[in-house]
């Protein structure tokens, strides 16, 4: 689970696709052949690093079958089954069921309809010989073993390893979340056409597992009272950076990594720093925000700075200026933040865990599931109030909790609030692309955001378009020093709380220009467009040449292709669709 294949990187940031937050930029329509475009959902079957994480997620299936078979044969289940418990093998039990379903969820969640297994692999010629199983059957047969499971299992102050396992509240909150896959949308196969992209289907009687999604996201949301609301926002990934797992906030399972052997978080995830005469090791960083994400928060808005680094580290820990079209680290995550730096030497693989539930996603798909039934009730309400009231400070909770929360009167409008949530909380955590996904609005979501960045352009250049009044034109910083370390310097940033064509330079600051650039000369056509990294950076979905066909309402392809040798391997069982 923790090799880079899979949880160590792979499935933490190397499969991200673009959205309205994460994004990756491109600057032409030329493949790159080791598998980094995709991004842009224009993905290749030939593709290693496809391969190799299906293979890996699959060698671990095989683990869990294996281990659920030989302790269900065990004489020493029949002893502990009838047991009042939970005793540590039902756990154990509960618990491996628990991660099973997890890698079924990430398989579907990347491929689609997958190969289904239950039952160990006698050999590859046994698993080789299945073809691949409605995902909706398999998210079925899922939340019906974990609701059986579940009783079983222990919470996680009373495991040895506390949320480095995975207990009963992460269980349940796993049921919730497969029954929100299994009731939302999916990118579906045109079986007659396979070169077409698809189409987007709800599954059917989707009431009934959101309901299953309120019972089991309920049972998480009653229980797990203590601490969030009045844990500061920065602790919880202070803690992450510094290998600290509390067992009564925000994480509810992690992936346990190990220094120094397995994770990219804050190499490759999060702040990039120089190599320099610091015990810190350089940073590399991957995962890079949308241009326009930084400037939807609220000025506010704690999470925002807990987020967003406009900013990288030189080789003597000095801040620099990161920021663009597709630009910025993910400030959860930095070297810098722990307290026992792991030197030059062995920085590549932090042993930072990779968090895969909090409590902030289980509030915030209680009240999703909840208003998709009965609108905003005032239990989701509440459980929105909760995740809004640890994001800003107390003196601003009447109106930026309470009164926000209370204009949201109707279901449209607080689902617009909760995916608006959603994308400010977990910005640099890889969720959004599978949220926008089942809500069907991921292509609405790309085609707006590919004609916002054009606007951004237009207007920071001096044309007028309907609906924006201003955008970041120009960004205006100055080194000032670092008032938590000496000898360092640290960025004053003007530009991003307040922009627009009535805020001037400051004595003093550099300027970087910021929108206007989003707009280049061609220097063939001598017109002026907008930047490469606009036209091509969507470009499996919208692009330069086709932007004039594209609507808000098509499909978009965020599912990756089965790989080329899988195919082979399943000898014409199994076969791409999707227009690869």
């Amino acid at each position: 689970m923790t090799e880079d294949g899979l949880y160590g990187s792979n499935l933490a940031s190397g499969f991200n696709t673009n959205t309205d937050v994460e994004m990756s930029s491109f600057k032409n329509s030329t493949v790159n052949s080791a598998g980094s475009d995709i991004g842009c959902f224009d993905a290749r079957p030939t593709w290693g690093t496809l391969n190799s994480t299906w293979n890996n997620l699959y060698f671990v299936i095989n683990y869990a079958n294996d281990f659920l078979q030989s302790v269900q044969e065990s004489p020493l289940w029949s002893e502990e089954i009838g047991k009042e418990g939970p005793t540590e093998t039902q756990q154990m039990y509960g618990e491996v069921k628990t991660l099973r379903a997890m890698f079924y969820l990430d398989l579907i969640r990347t491929w689609g309809d997958v190969v289904f297994v239950t039952e160990p692999t006698e050999s590859t010629d046994d698993f080789f010989s299945r073809g691949t199983t409605n995902r909706d059957k398999i998210l079925e047969f899922l939340i019906d073993d974990l609701i059986a499971a579940e009783p079983m299992m222990k919470y996680a102050a009373d495991l040895d390893y506390g949320v480095e396992r995975a207990s009963r509240e992460f269980c349940q909150a796993l049921i919730g979340q497969l029954a929100l896959y299994r009731g939302g949308w999916a990118l579906r196969a045109d079986k007659d056409n396979p070169t077409n992209v698809g189409y987007m289907e709800r599954g059917d009687n989707f009431e009934h597992y959101y309901q299953i999604a309120v019972t089991y996201f309920g049972q998480g949301y009653q229980r797990r009272q203590a601490r969030f609301e009045t844990e500061f926002l920065k602790t919880c990934w202070m803690n992450e950076c510094n290998w600290k797992t509390a067992n009564d906030d925000d994480v509810i399972f992690a992936v346990p990594m190990l220094k120094s052997i397995s994770s990219r978080f804050a190499y490759n995830i999060g702040v990039t720093i120089a190599e320099g005469n610091h015990e810190y090791g350089s940073a590399r960083n991957y995962v890079t925000f949308c241009g326009t994400y930084i400037f939807s928060f609220d000025k506010d808005d704690l999470r925002r700075d807990m987020t967003c680094a406009p900013y990288k580290y030189d080789k003597d820990l000095n801040q620099e200026y990161d920021m663009g079209i597709a630009g910025m680290g993910a400030a959860k995550w930095s070297k810098l933040y722990m307290q026992s730096p792991l030197g030059t030497s062995s920085g590549t693989n932090t042993g930072v865990n990779n968090v895969r539930m909090r409590f902030a996603d289980v509030l915030l798909m209680y009240a999703e599931a909840v208003n998709e039934l009965y609108g905003p009730r005032e239990d989701a309400q509440e459980a929105l109030k909760r995740v809004r009231r640890r994001a800003f400070a107390s003196s601003l909770h009447a109106e930026k909790v309470d009164t926000y929360v209370a204009s949201l009167t109707n279901e449209q409008d607080f689902f617009q609030a909760i995916m608006n949530e959603r994308k400010w909380e977990f910005g640099g955590e890889g969720i959004r692309k599978y949220d926008l996904a089942r809500w069907n609005k991921y292509g609405e979501v790309i085609y707006n955001l590919y004609n916002e960045m054009i606007n951004w352009g237009l207007v920071a250049n001096g044309t007028a378009v309907p609906g924006i009044e201003k955008v970041p034109e120009r960004i205006y910083y100055k080194s000032v020093p670092d008032p938590e370390h000496a000898g360092r310097t640290v960025l004053d940033i003007v530009g991003i709380d307040e922009y627009g064509p009535e805020v001037g330079r400051p004595a003093g600051y550099e300027m970087k220009e910021y929108a206007i650039t989003w707009r280049t000369l061609n220097q063939e056509t001598q017109q002026y467009e907008p930047a490469s990294e606009i036209y091509w950076s969507f470009r499996g979905f919208i692009n330069k040449n086709n932007e004039q066909m594209v609507k808000p309402t098509d499909p978009l392809r965020y599912l990756c292709p089965y790989p080329s040798k899988v195919i082979t391997d399943h000898r014409g069982l199994i076969q791409n669709y999707y227009g690869y």
